[in-house]
């Protein structure tokens, strides 16, 4: 696998960078807004209740922004040789 053929992440895609701490945090696609609509519309018609999406959607987002930190990594040290 070459650095060329590896997708770049979401360069360019809007940011939030969290005050006091300075974590930069990118906002989802399409799809994972999608996602979370689900969640909070699951939650608004009762199906689940409040406390529950908001761990789940919670939960999702370490679990993305934490696996996507980890593949931008990898294709880092693939495209530097390393």
């Amino acid at each position: 696998m070459t650095g060329s053929n590896i997708k770049r992440l979401r360069r360019g895609a809007p940011s939030l960078t969290l005050p006091g701490t300075g974590t930069k945090i990118t906002m989802p696609d399409r799809a994972g807004l999608a996602w979370y609509a689900g969640i909070g519309a699951m939650a608004a018609f009762e199906l689940i209740e409040w406390p529950v999406a908001l761990i789940i959607a919670g939960t999702h987002f370490i679990e993305h922004h934490a696996h996507s930190r980890d593949i931008q990594e990898l294709a880092e040290g693939i495209e530097s040789g390393a």
